[in-house]
């Protein structure tokens, strides 16, 4: 069978399907003539540990990734299970101006999350009504501790069980 022997995709069906598949939740971040610019995507992943690389999608008509293509660098912060707040903010459903931001090397970040990647911006390619961004990491740091990610899922934020703090050690 070849392809053109299968009927057209439902785009809402896909959809859903693909949201069976859990993602982690990340905050791409920009400095525009020292005004935060921000975009919340579950789009996140590697590409390659030489060059290091990674990639996340952004729709064609996004403001904020028009910015991180014009200023050429970015920062890329994974959030952390508590921080359903900090992604609504940047997927256009909460108050930016409240998330607690830093300057760090001439890139903007979150103040707190689960690890930060500072990029500069590596190539562009067209994905459908998405454009797939690269950033070459510059520099990546997190704190000390257990990750604790925020996961989405189905539409909806989620997160993994809390291990246990009295874990038995051989």
């Amino acid at each position: 069978m070849h392809s053109q022997d299968f009927p057209t995709l439902d785009p809402m069906l896909f959809r859903s399907l693909i949201g069976r598949f859990a993602t982690g939740v990340a905050v791409i971040l920009a400095k525009d003539d020292d005004r935060p610019c921000g975009m919340t995507v579950n789009s996140l992943t590697s590409v390659s540990l030489d060059p290091t690389l990674l990639l996340f999608c952004a729709r064609n008509e996004s403001r904020s990734a028009d910015t991180v293509l014009r200023v050429g660098r970015f920062s890329v912060n994974i959030l952390k299970r508590d921080q359903t707040e900090i992604s609504n903010a940047f997927s256009g459903r909460g108050d930016v101006a409240s998330v607690p931001l830093l300057r760090d090397r001439g890139f903007l970040r979150l103040a707190d999350a689960s690890a930060v990647f500072l990029c500069d911006l590596h190539e562009v390619f067209p994905g459908g009504d998405h454009r797939i961004i690269l950033g070459r990491p510059v520099h990546m740091e997190a704190p000390e501790g257990q990750v604790d990610p925020l996961l989405f899922i189905g539409g909806q934020y989620a997160q993994l069980p809390k291990p246990p703090t009295d874990r038995l050690t051989c």
